[in-house]
């Protein structure tokens, strides 16, 4: 290389430094919630992680399915990468209660692998689609070094990435935003409220450039939205802060 072009390349390094960071798509998830996420909306084209509580995989596996239905891509196909043979230990994936959660099931293509390294290459390669809405995996397990390569690939392509694992797994990942999640009941009777879908404590575990928080989130089946929880949000204003975590 010449000095001339090695000039050339350390002055395109620093405009690059120097340039504004490029805003970043987002999509609204519910009033009180977008405001506490940087973005002011759920990022898109990044790496989400959504964590299981221990036996209430379902609820997770729902939140994540709501969450996917949120995005912009309306139309676009949806690829669901699984372990083969995991509909015996988790069920498999419902028509009726995927469109009970805005989610199409003609969207959703299905991908399957012997095993975890065969889900999240799968999903890597996927993501490099750009025609995709979204591209979802099931692992127990997902390193660093893995999670940022998917981190890289929903960036470059602009589609979104979403884990789905067990809250109690260790390994640090590069997701941007991680969710944990359980299931809550429904509104006591005679409180005068009711809600037509399921409901979540959501919690926000990890959030980069962002504070930890916790709301009690509802889907409402008719609107096709979510909306954070009426006994909730008539109480004190904000959510429930707390700890950062990983």
């Amino acid at each position: 290389m010449t000095q001339t072009a090695m000039v050339e390349q350390l002055r395109a390094r620093i405009r690059a430094i120097e340039a504004p960071p490029r805003r970043r798509r987002t999509a609204s998830l519910a009033a009180g919630l977008d405001d506490a996420l940087p973005w002011r909306g759920l990022p898109l084209g990044c790496l989400h992680e959504v964590m299981e509580t221990a036996g209430d995989a379902a609820s997770a596996t729902a939140f994540l399915t709501a969450l996917v239905a949120r995005l912009p891509d309306s139309r676009a196909p949806v690829l669901w990468c699984r372990r083969a043979g995991s509909d015996r230990e988790r069920g498999g994936l419902y028509a009726p209660g995927l469109r009970r959660l805005g989610l199409a099931p003609r969207r959703l293509l299905l991908a399957q692998a012997k095993d975890a390294a065969g889900v999240l290459w799968a999903m890597e390669e996927e993501l490099r689609q750009p025609g995709l809405a979204a591209v979802v995996a099931e692992v127990a397990e997902a390193g660093f070094t893995a999670s940022r390569r998917l981190q890289l690939a929903a960036e470059a392509s602009g589609v979104t990435a979403l884990l789905l694992r067990p809250r109690e797994s260790t390994a640090a990942t590069a997701a941007v935003i991680r969710w944990g999640v359980r299931s809550r009941p429904g509104a006591p009777p005679g409180t005068g409220l009711w809600s037509d879908g399921p409901r979540w404590e959501v919690e926000l575990v990890h959030c980069r450039g962002g504070a930890p928080g916790r709301w009690t989130l509802e889907w409402r089946n008719a609107t096709g939205d979510f909306t954070v929880a009426a006994d909730v949000r008539d109480g004190p204003a904000g959510p429930q802060r707390t700890q950062m975590a990983g």
